[in-house]
């Protein structure tokens, strides 16, 4: 039987199929898209346009189109008006995406994978519609070719050819500065590395001495193409592996401070830190044995959240019926006792938990426990 956690993933793959197009041992790695069409139009996001191509071929195609038409004398048209939305409408392909994250004192290098897709624009004299080698590729090629079939087109059938990329780089990490890498067989595919030293005593020794900061970027410097999508880098993504375990970030916040829900948070989430941030697309990570070795990009991020189960209170009576059919307080009390003295076990099993927390956060938690013991007394009477 199909569980719904089954559905949630193959609807969150649909999405990215949708959205960004092939990832990782898709049965669409090689593609064929309708030649019709552009990859930058046919996929919202997951592409990253060249660093130094011009204004034009860096922009969308369609960020100037209005598609509602200007009605003079409306009331309310003036801060709303078709002028407003199209300036605010215009913008620019991303032409970068990184990670920031944390390594440990000694740790020199980094082994990144690099993985991306290739799009050339492919065309067919003969118009038969067949790709290189003979073989149809897809799903997109039959919507190509219906497509091309129902607009009545002429002339020589075209397509675009996806081409999956991975390479591996080892990736240098300067004691402080940038560094450049290239990945290998990118035409122009770069890697910077830049890494900078925490100074730990201003995270009240949260993190270990001789942490090191490292921002990790992967920027097109291609040149650009005559025909502009054959420049871009589709798909792109990162996977950065350390032979040491990355150091968990602290939230630069803190847990002091006059805002308490920060405070609460930070204690509430203590044991599950964030090991990297993204830049320009989402983070993700692995942990193997409570330790991360493993982290990458991810263009959609996901979380789990864990559903909230009721704990069932030995000798406890809840069900409003029976409540209102008690004959007085006495029975009242006898029926509802229980749940005083399970929450009081729950309160103590909480404070000899104490032991491993120190400054704001073991403030922070015995003042919780005050007010949950405080809650107990009101329950109580």
């Amino acid at each position: 039987m199909t569980q719904p956690v089954d559905v949630r993933s193959r609807l969150r793959e649909a999405l990215a199929l949708d959205l960004i197009g092939p990832g990782v041992g898709e049965a669409l790695a090689d593609e064929r898209l309708p030649g019709w069409v552009r990859p930058s139009n046919w996929y919202l996001t997951g592409f990253l346009a060249p660093r130094n191509a011009p204004a034009e071929q860096r922009a969308d195609d369609d960020a100037d189109d209005d598609f509602e038409p200007e009605v003079a004398g409306e009331a309310g048209l003036g801060d709303d008006s078709t002028e407003d939305r199209r300036a605010a409408k215009k913008g620019f392909f991303p032409s970068s995406i990184g990670l920031s994250f944390l390594v440990a004192e000694g740790v020199g290098e980094l082994d990144v994978t690099v993985r991306w897709g290739d799009y050339r624009h492919v065309e067919d004299e003969a118009g038969n519609g067949d790709s290189p080698n003979g073989e149809p590729s897809g799903a997109a090629a039959s919507a190509g070719a219906d497509a091309d079939a129902e607009a009545g087109r002429d002339g020589p059938s075209t397509w675009w050819q996806r081409a999956p990329r991975e390479e591996a780089v080892r990736v240098a990490l300067p004691a402080a500065g940038r560094r450049r890498h290239v990945v290998p067989d990118s035409r122009g595919l770069i890697l910077h590395a830049v890494a900078r030293p925490v100074n730990a005593a201003r995270f009240a020794a949260r993190i270990p001495p001789g942490t090191r900061s490292v921002s990790l970027f992967l920027v097109n410097e291609r040149p650009p193409a005559a025909d502009r999508d054959e420049a871009f880098a589709f798909q792109a993504a990162l996977e950065v592996r350390g032979a040491a375990p990355f150091v968990p970030r602290p939230d630069p916040r803190g847990g002091s401070g006059d805002d308490r829900d920060a405070r609460v948070a930070d204690l509430h989430y203590a044991g599950t830190p964030e090991y990297a941030a993204g830049h320009g697309v989402a983070a993700d990570w692995e942990l193997t044995g409570g330790a991360c070795r493993l982290l990458r990009t991810a263009w959609i991020p996901a979380a789990e959240v864990e559903k909230t189960e009721t704990v069932e209170v030995p000798g406890v009576e809840l069900v409003m019926s029976v409540l209102g059919g008690l004959p007085d307080g006495t029975a009242a009390e006898r029926a509802l006792t229980p749940l005083v003295t399970g929450y009081r076990a729950w309160i103590d099993e909480r404070e000899a938990a104490l032991i491993g927390l120190a400054g704001e956060r073991r403030a922070t938690a015995e003042e919780l426990l005050f007010l949950a013991r405080a809650a107990a007394d009101r329950i109580e009477r």
